[in-house]
């Protein structure tokens, strides 16, 4: 028997087991590093937060405060809402493996590869831009203390570093190297995390894609002109055989689908919000600089999170607009078989057949956000209106 989760979700398992967030047997160590994760996570937003309190409040520093939060609060809500899903999580995953061992055809298991080998590279090609990224992020900011260390002088060639951060969060010069090890380590961990829950959601939701192209292949195996030519009581048996296999597919890919936002619903929709925000406040804080070019690694931080947020915004939306078409791809497959040709009875079928697919299977929250092309330009209009009514305002 082939397990899927060893097989399509390899390169996630990798990201997570060292958290204790791969879904499988729960035990008291994973229990512990989740939680120890989570709270890591959520330090460094109390941190934040917390020089609003602390520090001489003017709204500069409320804004480089937001900003930052945002995006601290986006790389802690996904992890958070993962590890209390995990059970469901599991669940969902186990119901892809009981439909994968349930396909005998290997046009039909040829299918499912295909799209769960999809969700694989996407997640290994997410993986190598991780580790570039990390490996470049490190070398930048831990590179000034080594050569302190191995060319010394009698400045230090991490002094603008130091000012960047004690202007930025408003902190003592003392404990800046230690600001400076706690957000880079949450952040990256956090960035590890996102990457890892993400790569899983978006390969479950191809595979779910995967599930409608098999709904779509048995129809046409179904009503096959040649079968509705040579019509006797064996090919009758056949097709019904095939039409009811084609529903039944089309059912429990509809379910998972509705399963996985039914669970996540909630934590996408402050998700949505928080993307937002963080787009609104970071464009906000680009633009706010006086001087971009002396101040280079400030904007390189805002567009950094401005990118990464946008990416996470567009890839959500595309997979959900995926998932739309593919269903839709059922009903269009179904109109235009030879359905003209088959006895009435099996036309009564095709007939509930196409009700049941003109109703599109949509990622939708609430019905306020439906994860699609559409949707995304909506959340980056709405990010520049928020920015642009920012800007107005100061």
């Amino acid at each position: 028997m082939v397990c899927i989760k060893k097989r399509f979700f390899n390169p996630s398992r990798l990201l997570l087991l060292a958290f204790g967030l791969w879904p499988d047997k729960e035990t008291i160590f994973t229990r512990f590093q989740a939680t120890f994760l989570c709270s890591f996570l959520i330090s460094s937003i109390v941190f934040q937060l917390s020089r609003v309190f602390i520090a001489e409040c003017n709204f500069d520093l409320i804004v480089r405060i937001v900003s930052s939060t945002t995006f601290f609060t986006m790389l802690t809500i996904l992890p958070f809402s993962f590890w209390v899903n995990i059970k469901t999580i599991t669940y969902l995953l186990d119901q892809l493996q009981y439909i994968y061992d349930r396909l005998k055809d290997r046009n039909e298991i040829a299918i499912y590869d295909k799209y769960g080998n999809t969700g694989k590279q996407f997640a290994t090609i997410v993986i190598i831009l991780l580790v570039c990224g990390l490996s470049g992020n490190s070398v930048i900011i831990y590179w000034p203390y080594i050569l302190d260390i191995v060319v010394p002088k009698n400045e230090s060639y991490a002094i603008h570093m130091m000012q960047f951060v004690t202007e930025y969060f408003n902190v003592s010069e003392k404990y800046y190297f230690l600001v400076v090890v706690h957000l880079n380590a949450a952040c990256s961990t956090g960035l590890i995390v996102l990457a890892g829950t993400g790569t899983i959601f978006f390969s479950y939701l191809q595979q779910t894609c995967g599930m409608f192209e098999i709904a779509s292949y048995r129809i046409e195996q179904a009503m096959a002109t040649e079968l509705l030519h040579n019509f006797d009581i064996k090919n009758t048996i056949g097709i019904c055989r095939e039409i009811i296999c084609a529903i039944d597919i089309q059912r429990q890919a509809m379910q998972c689908a509705k399963g996985f936002i039914t669970s996540m619903e909630g934590t996408i929709f402050v998700l949505v919000i928080t993307l937002v925000l963080c787009v609104s406040c970071n464009l906000f804080r680009i633009f706010q600089i006086e001087s971009p070019m002396e101040r280079m690694d400030e904007v390189l931080l805002h567009f950094s999170a401005v990118f990464i947020v946008l990416m996470i915004m567009f890839l959500s939306s595309y997979v959900g607009q995926d998932v739309t078409d593919h269903s839709n791809y059922v009903y269009v497959i179904t109109y235009n078989v030879a359905w003209y040709l088959a006895p009435l009875h099996i036309q009564k079928l095709i007939l509930f057949l196409l009700q049941r697919s003109n109703k599109s299977c949509t990622l939708s929250v609430g019905g306020l956000f439906t994860a699609s092309l559409e949707c995304f330009a909506t959340l980056f209009q709405a990010s520049m209106s928020y920015f642009t009514f920012m800007y107005s305002m100061q």
